[in-house]
């Protein structure tokens, strides 16, 4: 579904600026605000629409299900998102005849490596970690390679190493694209952009979004954007405290007209919060990966844009990512689809059963037509 952003059609002038918002590190000369918008507009446009395609179109060898059954583990931090994604695993894994468990509590470095070792203790197949990068596991990782154990892993920095065999999927090039959509979205409609945001440093990850969403946001706006960034605690985000500190943060700042999230349900609250102490007017809210409570946010007029993360379709990837190690396959490296979700497609978007962003329609059908399963 993604095109490249050169692709896009804009005026000459701002054909130029686009290409500058390529990369998160900016290094080109600033346009002017005109041109920036003009180019972030064009930005919004391209990533507006519904996608069509799973983006994974080589067939397996052969059709896992006339193969030995695996067992996959996948580490869980306990949080929603986390929970819509091991659905996915599940649901990938059970058409091909596999079984899937979920070890749940991996929400600090100590607790990720704990859970990591209760996944190796089950002697499994494969293990999937989200977020968590090759230094935090260490000799862990030694030990899965020395049990033939492949990990995957979604949304990691780093490359392949020991046994971390896979770390493409909403790998650094998706954050990026998804860092440049929100970017874009407050320069085409916010002429003084002035942003608060909500970011968690324990995910090198997400460290890496907020980079590619200030530097463009800088890019497009000519250097005239501000953003000052609110690290949070996971712990403190999972009990509830997230409101207060936004709140406090745009009380401070009251220039401040956007909260920007490194996670939809990261901000569960925020808005009844900002209501409360009569600053619902003054700032709009958006961000990575929309939760259904962020989705009900567009459609009420509350929030304002997110990036679509298909949780069940990254579900369904990583179980694609499996069978092709172990039928000793090329992996599939092309990005995920994606869109900017806003209240102008908010009721035209793709969702599933309980409102988690889906965005593809027939995902199950194209999985089950590239893996030969029924």
């Amino acid at each position: 579904m993604r095109k490249s952003i050169l692709a896009v059609a804009i005026t000459a002038s701002a054909s130029v600026v686009l290409a500058s918002a390529l990369a998160p590190a900016a290094t080109a000369a600033a346009p002017t605000a005109d041109k920036g918008t003009a180019a972030a507009a064009a930005i919004v446009k391209q990533y507006s629409s519904t996608p069509t395609s799973i983006n994974i179109t080589t067939p397996l060898k052969v059709s896992p299900k006339t193969l030995p059954t695996k067992l996959i583990v996948g580490l869980s931090n306990g949080g929603a998102e986390n929970k819509t994604l091991d659905d996915g695993l599940a649901a990938g894994g059970a058409t091909l005849g596999w079984s899937f468990k979920e070890i749940s509590g991996a929400d600090t470095p100590e607790h990720q490596r704990a859970a990591f070792q209760q996944a190796l203790d089950l002697k499994p197949n494969g293990i999937h970690i989200s977020g968590i990068e090759p230094s935090t596991l260490g000799d862990l990782l030694g030990k899965a390679k020395a049990a033939g154990i492949p990990v995957v892993c979604s949304a990691c920095m780093s490359a392949p190493t020991s046994a971390l065999v896979d770390t493409h999927i909403a790998g650094k090039r998706q954050l990026d694209v998804w860092g440049r959509m929100i970017a874009a979205y407050v320069v085409a409609g916010t002429p003084a952009p002035n942003v608060e945001g909500v970011t968690v440093p324990l995910y090198p990850i997400l460290i890496r979004f907020d980079e590619a969403f200030k530097n463009n946001l800088r890019i497009l706006s000519g250097g005239k954007a501000v953003y000052n960034a609110n690290p949070q605690q996971l712990t403190d985000i999972f009990a509830g405290k997230t409101p207060a500190a936004v709140v406090s943060a745009v009380q401070r700042n009251p220039k401040a007209n956007w909260i920007v999230s490194d996670l939809g349900g990261w901000v569960t609250g925020v808005s009844a919060a900002l209501k409360t102490a009569g600053l619902q007017n003054q700032v709009q809210i958006g961000g990575l990966t929309a939760g259904v409570g962020n989705i009900a946010g567009l459609k009420d007029g509350t929030e304002s844009a997110w990036t679509g993360y298909s949780l069940p379709i990254v579900g369904w990837t990583v179980i694609d990512s499996f069978a092709r190690y172990f039928q000793k396959m090329p992996f599939n490296t092309k990005d995920l689809p994606t869109q900017i979700l806003t209240k102008a497609n908010a009721n035209s978007l793709v969702l599933t059963a309980d409102g988690n962003y889906l965005g593809v329609k027939n995902y199950v059908q194209q999985f089950k037509k590239v893996w030969g399963v029924k």
